[in-house]
Order: structure tokens, then C-alpha cells, then sequence
């Protein structure tokens, strides 16, 4: 027996390859209605020493926080965006995010709090795949995702 999934949560990096990833995303959500939530993590701004002399502390964490802020701000835009052409690409395709939430720091910590924080079912995620010794020794998001996650992780293998 299957068990009841009410929420998918995808992982993009937004990357052109992970528009076919979205797609199944969004048609394992329709098949299983369940809501599909979007998730996007970006990195902080680092703290360059060449720019930073230029500063207090206290600019420079409100710069920080203020850049930070922004970068969530559009990547949420865009998100939306990437979305909706990936809707209009496959016209048998009305289903769509739920929910937008983009988070920093780490991609596979943040991946697996926020599946845990959303109770998803399901985490859908691409890879790309190399193959060969490349992907055995370096790994990727998805396969750290993959071995640390409690629920069960769809890794679709894109092509760049």
C-alpha cells in the first residue's frame, strides 16, 4: 500500500536542465493531489575583506542582511517565473507551486529541514548525473539528499 502523500517538495537551482524536472514534479503532485512546494536555497553574501575594510561591523552586517534579503526577494520573482513557463511548455500540465520558499545557507541542510518543517512525502530533486568515477568521488546534492533523507527522494537525471 502507498502511503497518503499531501505534500511534494521540489528542489531547483533553477538551471535550464531542471525545467523537465519541474514537470515531473508538478505531475506527481497532480496525480497524487497533493500541494507542491518550491524550494530554492542561495547562498549568504561572504564576507570580502576588500570591500569590507570600507565598513563598520554594524554597516556591514545591515549591508549583509539587506543584500540577502533582496537576492531572496528576486529569486522568489523568479521562481514564480520559471514556474509558470514551465506550465505554459507543457500545455496538459495545469498544475503549479503551492508554495515558493527560498532559504540560505547549505542545500542539502536546508532541502531536509524544510521537507521535515513542510511534512512532505516526497522530496523531487534532479541530477545530473556524470556517472563514472566524477559522480562516485564528488558526489551531488541529490545523492547527499538522497542518503540522508527519512522520506523517500525522486532523483530525475537531466541532461545539461
Amino acid at each position: 500500500m502507498i502511503p497518503e502523500v499531501k505534500k511534494i517538495l521540489y528542489a531547483t537551482d533553477l538551471s535550464e536542465s531542471s525545467r523537465m524536472t519541474l514537470s515531473w514534479a508538478m505531475a506527481l503532485a497532480d496525480k497524487l493531489k497533493a500541494k507542491l512546494i518550491m524550494l530554492n536555497v542561495i547562498e549568504d553574501v561572504s564576507s570580502s575583506p576588500s570591500v569590507q575594510v570600507y565598513f563598520s561591523e554594524q554597516e556591514w552586517n545591515q549591508l549583509k542582511k539587506r543584500v540577502n534579503n533582496e537576492a531572496v526577494d528576486i529569486m522568489k520573482e523568479r521562481l514564480k517565473e520559471f514556474c509558470e513557463e514551465a506550465k505554459a511548455a507543457i500545455p496538459q500540465c495545469k498544475y503549479g507551486a503551492d508554495e515558493i520558499i527560498v532559504r540560505r545557507g547549505n542545500p542539502v541542510e536546508k532541502i531536509l529541514l524544510v521537507a521535515e518543517e513542510q511534512q512532505c512525502g516526497i522530496i523531487v530533486m534532479g541530477s545530473l548525473g556524470a556517472g563514472g568515477l566524477t559522480d562516485a568521488i564528488m558526489g551531488s546534492t541529490a545523492r547527499r539528499v538522497l542518503r540522508r533523507s527519512k522520506i523517500p527522494v525522486f532523483v530525475i537525471p537531466v541532461k545539461r
